[in-house]
């Protein structure tokens, strides 16, 4: 690994999530009204830099094995760091927490034990990466208390998270036998139920929330 490659720009986006849980959990510390939204629209920077952070790399060309490995263990440590934080904060449910931190746990050993035997990374997947933003959107629900929010993407995330895990074993499984994991082909058509349904969930997430928090 060059150590020079932690200060490129797709791999400090991914390093910012990290300290942006810490600086949320304070703000929630806090827990006037507008410590509230300053929690809230970090949270949203957080869910920015870990759409930028893979964009600016291919874009680059400064897609390594480096920024491979952190950006999935960035997601996974601020997740863990906001989650403590909500339990405390906001009443984040144990059984959930449970489920979100235990996931990020495994895959992040799956990881490590890639790169100690194999020394290949854990790639991302397509699956992970939605589950964290729509857990991003979840934790935001908590944090301004928007019940609608919580009862929406609550199940959403819980499948999100058990198919993203499902995906990551499967890899996990042919790197450990030496051969290389399916590819998966994004067909236009599965592109666009995908994006489609983003558009509703959004729409009606944002269509409440104005009637309900704004």
């Amino acid at each position: 690994m060059n150590p020079g490659e932690l200060t490129q720009l797709p791999n400090l986006l991914s390093l910012s999530r990290v300290p942006l849980a810490g600086a949320i959990g304070y703000f929630l510390w806090q827990g006037d009204g507008t410590s509230t939204l300053v929690a809230t629209i970090l949270l949203v920077v957080a869910g920015i830099t870990d759409g930028l952070d893979g964009y600016f790399a291919r874009r680059s060309g400064q897609v390594t094995e480096l920024g491979i490995a952190l950006d999935p263990i960035a997601d996974k440590i601020f997740a863990v760091i906001l989650v403590i934080c909500l339990i405390w904060f906001r009443d984040f449910p144990i059984w959930l927490a449970a489920v979100v931190v235990g996931r990020d746990l495994l895959i992040l050993l799956g990881g490590l034990f890639l790169i100690d035997r194999k020394n290949v990374s854990l790639p991302s997947n397509l699956t992970g990466k939605y589950a964290f933003a729509w857990l991003a959107v979840l934790l935001a629900s908590y944090v301004t208390r928007f019940e609608f929010g919580i009862r929406l993407l609550t199940p959403i995330v819980v499948i999100l998270l058990a198919a993203s895990t499902i995906g990551y074993m499967r890899v996990f499984y042919f790197i450990r036998q030496g051969s290389s994991p399916p590819v998966f082909k994004d067909r236009p058509w599965t592109r666009a139920i995908r994006l489609s349904l983003v558009v509703i969930l959004s729409a009606m997430y944002l269509v409440r929330f104005y009637q309900d928090v704004i």
